[in-house]
């Protein structure tokens, strides 16, 4: 039941399957698989603040380059 709730919601983004897969394993293994999610969600989260701060430095490049060449 809560498979099927979770999967009308995410529709178009995540399969059937994976829901089903992640509902099933979250079942087995509770705090562990919330753990390891949560550390999978640490890491995604580090790699886009690197790739933002990134983007930041190559607008700020960029902006200081077209002051200094008119």
């Amino acid at each position: 039941m809560l498979s099927k709730e979770i999967t009308a919601k995410v529709r178009g983004y995540i399969s059937e399957e994976t829901v089903s897969e992640t509902v099933d394993q979250f079942f087995r293994h509770g705090n562990t698989f919330l753990l390891l999610e949560l550390m999978s969600l640490r890491m995604e989260v580090k790699s886009l603040r690197e790739e933002l701060q990134s983007q930041r430095e190559r607008k700020r490049q960029s902006s200081f380059r077209a002051l200094v060449v008119p």
